[in-house]
């Protein structure tokens, strides 16, 4: 092997831009950028219009849907050849040692290599054909899906999952080799990260502040999260409850509840008003229903607060429990939420080690930088 690695980014997105997937791709590159490792940028990433990219049209998170049937739906197949046409001639022009692909397995579908390939994803279409993401159409769309992600686990040399949940559907459910399987966890799309000491003026607070964020109100579970927010206060805990990114239906009210319909993270000063309000509350209460691996779990780590939320999908890969959250069942109630926080914020002790706790996570495992110190040792370990 080479002194240093020549790593292409292979994705028909524009990677270099915070707005696409909610800036994990402009994360991911950002952190790989930093390492030891010649980073090339394939195809023509800045020609992409987020604006009118498929993926933001469709308000799909990161995995759900592949690349070629967006493209059959909004006529981008031109573009799609002319990135493929563009990289392979990049690739006999500027060689590379290896091919980084986040969730590419429909661009992977075109491309003719023998390059090594590192494959990532945060779950399979198999996971995410559900009830909760309504990701495919047809049976027809999710053949295709199904069809795409085949042919990139058994293309690649190395498939990397954001959690254990991906992980195992990746090797049972598509036949993928154990031994080409990794589990990395994603990190915090932040850009400033508080100091350790503005982490704890929030636990001399006598009122427990719950932060809820999430546009999709019953995936994200709202209702349980607002109801969980009435139960502290039948239990005589001073609370409230802040809701962004949503509009609740017209029966959820309360004086306690104060609703922010959305906050775009990419503006300094409303991204400075989402870190305050990280800063300033007591725990991020997450009921969803279904997810992958939320960013706004590490997101939340980051600022030392606890994240009470559900053991479904890859959460489990990220909470560790009483550390830095707790994971309740999908049948729980309000009230079971209720008990977890009161029981954690009545002891001041148990509350500040809980923070401290909180953020140890974050800067142990889940910030980009340790992603990318992962990544590059699976990378390395691809030619030894």
């Amino acid at each position: 092997m080479k002194q240093q690695l020549r790593v292409g980014f292979f994705s028909f997105q524009n990677y270099l831009d915070k707005n696409t997937f909610s800036g994990i791709l402009y994360y991911m590159h950002k952190s790989l950028a930093s390492r030891d490792i010649e980073l090339i940028n394939l195809g023509n990433p800045k020609e992409i219009s987020n604006k009118k990219s498929y993926w933001n049209k469709l308000g799909k998170p990161i995995q759900l849907m592949d690349s070629l049937l967006c493209l059959k739906y909004h006529g981008q197949n031109k573009q799609l050849k002319r990135f493929i046409v563009t990289v392979q001639k990049q690739l006999t022009e500027t060689p590379c040692d290896l091919l980084f692909c986040p969730v590419a397995s429909g661009e992977l579908s075109f491309l003719e290599t023998k390059i090594p390939i590192l494959f990532l994803s945060d779950a399979t279409p198999k996971l995410i054909n559900n009830e909760y993401y309504k990701s495919y159409e047809t049976l027809e769309e999710f053949y295709l899906a199904e069809k795409h992600e085949n042919g990139a686990i058994s293309k690649s040399n190395k498939l990397v999952y954001s959690s254990k949940w991906a992980a195992n559907s990746a090797i049972s459910d598509y036949q993928a080799d154990r031994d080409k399987v990794e589990v990395i966890t994603f990190g915090a799309n932040l850009d400033d990260i508080p100091s350790i000491d503005q982490l704890f003026y929030k636990s001399k607070a006598s009122r427990c502040r719950l932060l809820f964020i999430g546009k999709d109100w019953q995936r994200k579970g709202g209702n349980i999260a607002f109801n969980t927010l009435k139960s502290l206060l039948s239990m005589g805990i001073d609370a409230e409850l802040v809701m962004v990114g949503c509009i609740p239906p017209e029966e959820i009210k309360h004086e306690r509840l104060k609703v922010i319909p959305f906050l775009n993270k990419n503006i300094p000063e409303e991204r400075e008003r989402l870190n305050q309000l990280f800063l300033q509350s007591h725990f991020f209460i997450f009921p969803t229903r279904a997810d992958c691996s939320p960013i706004v779990i590490c997101e939340a780590n980051a600022f030392g607060l606890p994240v009470i939320t559900t053991d479904v999908g890859g959460i489990p890969t990220i909470i560790q429990e009483g550390k830095n959250g707790y994971m309740l069942t999908l049948s729980d109630s309000s009230d079971q939420y209720a008990s977890v926080i009161a029981n954690n914020f009545r002891d001041r002790a148990v509350y500040k080690q809980l923070v401290k706790s909180s953020r140890e996570e974050y800067d142990q495992c889940l910030n980009w930088d340790k992603w990318a110190e992962r990544i590059h040792r699976v990378m390395i370990s691809m030619f030894n």
